[in-house]
């Protein structure tokens, strides 16, 4: 299976970040998985990434959710990637992919949106992540060596 149910750590640092950053996203059901199989787009591999459910998804997902109402959103995260990567860089992927979940005060009927990026990145995971700015693309890189590596041993 391409998906699987994310770890026990992985399910932690996310309640720990939103615990942290983000006390005003306590209501919302968040489903995280693992993605097991590499994710490229524009030409980089994917770190993570977060979708809002829709009608279907809800549904299908109402057994597993705390309320009986489904999943809001769902962040799948590259198990490769996370499982290899320290605990610092675990919370900066959990905490930027939580960033892009909008509540629009204007919408009564569904507030909660998908936020693009201000630029990159957000900016102020900018000044969180002062200490080491260029950390996804750190991440991204040992992801590409990971999955060379395992390209590497399937070809031996």
């Amino acid at each position: 299976m391409r998906f699987e149910e994310s770890s026990l750590e992985a399910k932690k640092v996310l309640q720990d970040v939103r615990d942290e950053y983000f006390p005003d996203l306590v209501n919302i059901n968040i489903l995280m998985l693992f993605d097991t199989k590499k994710r490229i787009s524009g030409g980089k591999v994917v770190l993570g990434r977060i979708q809002k459910t829709n009608d279907l998804l809800r549904h299908l997902t109402i057994e597993d959710s705390r309320d009986d109402e489904g999943y809001d959103f769902i962040i799948y995260l590259d198990q490769k990637i996370f499982t290899n990567i320290e605990k610092d860089d675990k919370i900066r992927l959990i905490r930027h992919e939580l960033r892009h979940i909008l509540y629009d005060t204007e919408s009564e009927k569904n507030p909660f949106k998908i936020a693009p990026h201000d630029i990159e990145d957000f900016k102020i995971e900018l000044e969180l992540n002062k200490d080491d700015i260029d950390w996804a693309d750190r991440v991204a890189s040992l992801g590409e060596a990971l999955y060379s590596q395992e390209s590497d041993q399937e070809r031996d």
